[in-house]
């Protein structure tokens, strides 16, 4: 490796490179085993019908013909699949040119997508549970084209390639911005798609580690090595021995990551040697066991199917107690265990999922990059540029809030090719970059000082001002009667139930027996109370909500940042720098004009296709100051 130039590329420029060779018979199987799946979930009744067919004797035929028929089918399948994936494999390449990268593919359509390297903003890749057992994953490289911007995937890189990748993309942008594109060079032995340069990288590995060749048959003592954060040298001491540096203190592990290190650290078939000599890392965390825990039981999935749990034992119960005949009686009290042991199942799973999906939870600033990586199983890589960050995201949920924690999350304009597919990962997408689920309040300037640290000027809560008088009366009126769905449809159902009770007392209905009639008056009474009380519950809930956000919500700007605060059972912070906002702008109903007051509303870049931060009934004399803060300035 070159120390002297930093810009030494280990692409040639101009060669076509092709992913991986396991892209022509792994993502043709994954794809023949869905189709097979999804064929016999569609036609289930079908070959439940077939099946008894052949019970009864309806349908004859040989075993031994049916088994035959039955792998046949699977072979044309999964060759026709190899076959289209073969020929897909080999008119895809991607190219590192003089100012771009360029991604070919395409079999009767042929297909080009470039980027600029001066406009390259993340390198992120994700490998599913298939991909990380062949070591290879799916790499996305999204540009500042900005939200209607699709990005760039190349499929099926081994991960050794993947990572490669990301450090010469972020190298090449260096260049470009330095003026320096003459200065790159290649170097064939740091290119590993030969055997001199996968050599001539393990011996760079190995010295860079301080250890001499090791005979036959014997280890070696691998010592603990650490970049450091000043001068980028790697060193096996306490203490750097350029700068003098002291060691960083070692990243938090939880019980997972120590239990599953094996997993954790496991790269597949063909991932290969793992690149070192990357920026340095000047900050990273990782999740402590308490929070992980916590992350995994508060998590959206296990509180829903709890909801899920308790609606149904109170339908049940009260189906229950108002049925009078023994048939409906005995059908509630089997419904019960089985609808209740199976949400708990599902609720199990959900646990599990989230358990994974956080394990090995790591978060670093590199430079001028913030990177999240999570994920036993399934593996996610995300990244973002420190320009790119569009705003600061602090949310607690309700539970969250009662327990003092939060979770960060930074605003970042999403290209469209870059949300996943996975319920959880959409999910989280939708919340921008996660670089922390689950973390105390009092942890959160540190961690953002060591991330972000060009936002340390930015506005405080304890900076907020609070809304006016009138804005607690209005909040109450909004969420407890104009905007309170639970009384409406409390209203419809008793409208309708009306309706059937005019219609029952005037003998358009009728019943067998007075018994029956009684029965039904028990039911429709004893129903439009439970719902009249939930109705009162959920009104009592959304009314301490309104008190909440208009005790405590507020806002704050100064010469850079703008922060919106929305507290309630559930708080919001947004922090937006001035440059980033797209479109600020009020808006006052009559109501509010009446009482001076207004929408206060920055719209970012942020999400697909943008990002709201409001704050409703802000006085109308701040509204004009905000229009006039966010008016273009020179910058001094």
């Amino acid at each position: 490796m070159n120390e002297t130039n930093p810009f030494v590329s280990t692409f040639e420029t101009g060669r076509h490179y092709k992913v991986h060779k396991s892209y022509v018979y792994v993502a043709p199987i994954v794809a023949a085993v869905a189709v097979v799946f999804l064929t016999l979930v569609n036609g289930m009744q079908g070959w439940i019908e077939l099946y008894y067919a052949f019970q009864k004797g309806d349908v004859h035929a040989n075993p031994l013909m049916v088994i035959g028929l039955v792998v046949l089918v699977l072979v044309v399948i999964i060759g026709a699949f190899v076959g289209l994936y073969a020929l897909a494999w080999k008119n895809m390449s991607y190219v590192f040119d003089e100012r771009e990268f360029s991604f070919y593919s395409g079999i009767i359509t042929k297909r080009r997508v470039h980027v600029p390297y001066a406009r390259v903003q993340s390198v992120n890749h994700r490998e599913s549970i298939i991909q990380r057992i062949f070591g290879v994953c799916t790499v996305t490289i999204d540009s500042a084209g900005g939200s209607s911007n699709k990005a760039v995937r190349v499929p099926y890189l081994q991960l050794e390639t993947a990572e490669r990748l990301r450090v010469e993309l972020f190298m090449r942008k260096a260049a470009v911005a330095a003026g320096a594109e003459s200065a790159l060079v290649y170097d064939p032995r740091a290119d590993l798609a030969t055997a001199e340069g996968m050599q001539a990288h393990k011996d760079h590995v190995r010295d860079e580690r301080g250890q001499a060749p090791v005979p036959p048959g014997q280890v070696a003592a691998v010592p603990t090595m650490w970049t450091c954060p000043q001068c980028g040298k790697a060193n096996t001491s306490n203490f750097c021995g350029d700068c003098g540096a002291p060691q960083p203190a070692q990243v938090k592990a939880n019980a997972l990551d120590t239990a599953a290190a094996p997993l954790g650290d496991w790269r597949g078939l063909y991932a290969g040697t793992a690149i070192v000599g990357e920026e340095p890392v000047s900050y990273e965390f990782g999740l402590t066991n308490h929070e992980l825990l916590l992350t995994t039981v508060s998590h959206d999935s296990p509180l829903v199917s709890a909801l899920i749990v308790c609606v149904t034992l109170i339908v049940t119960f009260a189906f229950v107690l108002l049925a009078q005949d023994e048939v409906a009686t005995t059908i509630a009290m089997f419904t019960l265990p089985i609808v209740l042991g199976s949400t708990l199942l599902i609720w199990v799973f959900g646990l599990l999922v989230v358990l994974f999906s956080f394990g090995n939870f790591r978060a670093r600033r590199r430079g001028s990059r913030i990177e999240v990586e999570r994920g036993l199983l399934a593996r996610n890589f995300s990244g973002i540029d420190i320009e790119r960050v569009q705003s600061i995201e602090i949310r607690q949920s309700f539970v969250r809030r009662i327990i003092g924690y939060c979770e960060i999350s930074l605003g970042r304009i999403d290209a469209a090719g870059e949300q996943n597919k996975g319920n959880n990962d959409s999910k989280m997408n939708t919340k921008g970059l996660v670089v922390h689920p689950f973390v105390k309040l009092d942890r959160v300037d540190e961690i953002l000082d060591g991330l972000v640290p060009e936002f340390a000027d930015r506005p405080r809560r304890v900076d907020c001002t609070p809304l006016p008088q009138p804005a607690m009366r209005r909040a109450l009126l909004r969420r407890c009667i104009w905007y309170n769905w639970a009384l409406w449809v409390t209203v419809f159902i008793a409208i309708c139930w009306a309706i059937i009770g005019g219609f029952a007392n005037a003998g358009e209905i009728r019943f067998a027996s007075t018994a029956s009639y009684a029965q039904y008056d028990k039911f429709m009474v004893g129903s439009l109370i439970v719902v009249i009380v939930l109705c009162v519950a959920i009104t009592v809930a959304r009314g301490v909500g309104a008190v909440l956000w208009a005790r405590h919500s507020g806002y704050a700007w100064n010469r850079r940042y703008l922060l919106v605060l929305n507290d309630g059972l559930s708080t919001s912070q947004s922090v937006v720098p001035r440059q980033k906002i797209q479109a600020g702008a009020t808006r006052s109903n009559p109501f509010q004009r009446r009482l001076s007051l207004a929408t206060l509303q920055a719209v970012t870049a942020a999400g697909t296709r943008a990002t709201t931060a409001s704050l409703i009934d802000v006085p109308a004399n701040a509204c004009a100051d905000y229009l006039d803060w966010i008016k273009p300035r020179r910058q001094v």
